[in-house]
């Protein structure tokens, strides 16, 4: 019960009063002080050429074309039988206002690996990103693609997928890798993430041990310990659980990550489009790629009719 407390306490926290080993002030300065090991089975942020606890400021914003990227979804509903799902996903430049893929729900309910909102999340993030990395693609670097949450979904990766999960993440990541290789930029943005990449680092950099670390200490409380308005963190590093490398900051209006080393120019680009709120471009792709109701009621009718027509053909099938 006390590690309950605990954690509650540390999640409501007010950062002017004292921290459970004393105040985020103190754990700053003894990370400061302290040259970063990582202990046995750490999954938080790594270093990388700036000091990690100095706040950056924007000193010049460079002038470049965003394109916002964004999808939607119908999710599961527990009331029907199978898992049902339609994903499509919409970017925000006018030259390809109209270059969208789209899922249908036999194409989902069909495959084995149709596990309901774990699959949908997986097509969705999918769609996202290979249209993204085709935008950028296009555009080289003469544009900054913007997709509405992380590069890579956290936790998920090809090497623990199946059937159209696995296919989906695995042929979007390859278009990433083209895209960039050809100089394009994509960027994710999350807003409001639940990461603890930096607070794992601070805590083990302090010389916290791993039963401190994992305590709900997550990045957004640390951000506002650490930045004012118009600041940005060091360059970090994650390394995904199939080995990919992801290099991300956040600034005090969330976390911008990319699949490359970015340049000080790609990462003022980037910084100077989600500096002072959250982007219009994503806000208008959102807005592009929302399923009206009507359309979702009639998604769940075709639906319901291909789950009616599959068991009347596997009856037919055992009656033989």
């Amino acid at each position: 019960m006390w590690l309950e407390k605990l954690g509650n306490d540390i999640t409501n926290m007010s950062y002017e009063n004292d921290h459970y080993h004393g105040r985020l002030e103190n754990l700053f300065a003894a990370a400061r002080k302290k040259d970063f090991n990582p202990p046995d089975g750490y999954r938080g942020a790594h270093p990388t050429l700036e000091p990690p606890w100095d706040p950056l400021e924007l000193h010049a914003e460079i002038q470049t074309e965003v394109i916002g990227v964004d999808g939607s979804q119908i999710y599961p509903d527990s009331a029907e039988p199978l898992p049902w799902a339609y994903a499509h996903a919409m970017v925000t430049s006018p030259s390809t206002r109209h270059l969208s893929r789209f899922f249908s729900p036999a194409e989902l309910i069909n495959e084995k690996a149709a596990s309901g909102r774990r699959l949908i999340d997986s097509a969705r993030f999918s769609l996202e990103l290979e249209l993204a990395s085709h935008v950028a693609w296009e555009h080289k670097d003469n544009a900054v693609v913007l997709l509405d949450g992380p590069i890579l979904p956290p936790g998920r990766t090809s090497h623990n997928r199946e059937g159209l999960g696995r296919e989906l993440l695995d042929t979007a990541l390859k278009a990433m890798d083209e895209a960039v290789e050809q100089g394009g930029i994509v960027a994710g943005y999350t807003p409001n993430g639940h990461a603890r990449y930096i607070s794992n680092l601070l805590l083990a950099t302090a010389g916290e041990d791993n039963d401190a670390r994992q305590l709900p200490l997550i990045d957004r409380k640390v951000i506002r310990a650490l930045l004012s308005n118009g600041q940005r963190t060091a360059l970090f590093k994650r390394i995904a659980l199939d080995e990919r490398e992801v290099y991300f900051f956040y600034t005090s209006q969330g976390r911008v990550e990319m699949a490359f080393y970015p340049s000080d120019d790609v990462i003022n680009q980037v910084w100077g489009c989600i500096k002072d709120d959250y982007p219009v471009v994503l806000a208008a792709a959102h807005h592009l790629s929302v399923i009206p109701q009507r359309t979702s009621r009639h998604l769940k009718a075709i639906v319901r009719e291909n789950i009616r027509e599959g068991i009347t053909e596997k009856g037919a099938v055992k009656l033989r």
